[in-house]
């Protein structure tokens, strides 16, 4: 453990000595908040990260044509920081577009329309499910019982980040899955 630490200990030196790079260039151009953004991914979106998720945001909810998370991140040599490998994607409807809280399971059903297009969905969390038999003879049958049911919350966007892949400083951050109308950010270990 405290190897991982070391590592991750190292890497956020390294980074941060990268984003001072950019706040020292400031002379030359505004504070990158792209590399703001960078640091912030990794870092789980601590304390001071608020306007680095805004500007996040932003970008992948850009109307009509959504922008990846961040964008070019420049180095004290004008040189891009490309060190990182982010993988995102955009959630629409489905099971993948929602959170349940740890210990928790989702239920998920879709009911289609008659045209065959997507219909009503139904989505909670559960602690866990038991069967129970109901009705009598020829009407028995047997019914799913969800127990400890709460709401599930909806996601429309995920995203996760390794920086300085392949090598002994690698870091991979969690996956975050994000709600960027209400926001909701959970994380998950993967």
């Amino acid at each position: 453990m405290s190897k991982n630490l070391t590592g991750k200990t190292l890497l956020m030196t390294g980074l941060l000595s990268v984003g001072a790079m950019a706040v020292q260039s400031d002379q030359a151009h505004a504070y990158d908040m792209d590399c703001k953004v960078i640091l912030c991914i990794a870092g789980g979106f601590p304390a001071g990260c608020a306007d680095a998720y805004s500007y996040m945001v932003k970008r992948i909810t850009r109307f009509p044509k959504p922008l990846p998370p961040f964008g070019f991140c420049a180095m004290s040599d004008g040189s891009e920081y490309n060190a990182h490998k982010v993988d995102y994607s955009y959630l629409g409807q489905g099971p993948q577009a929602y959170d349940c809280p740890e210990g928790k399971q989702l239920y998920y059903r879709r009911e289609e329309t008659e045209s065959g297009g997507w219909g009503n969905e139904v989505a909670f969390c559960y602690t866990h499910k038991t069967s129970q038999q109901v009705g009598w003879g020829r009407d028995q049958n047997w019914q799913t019982v969800y127990h400890g049911q709460s709401s599930a919350t909806p996601v429309n966007f995920q995203l996760k980040i390794t920086i300085e892949p392949g090598t002994k400083h690698e870091f991979r951050s969690p996956l975050f899955r994000i709600n960027w109308s209400t926001g909701y950010v959970s994380q998950r270990k993967i």
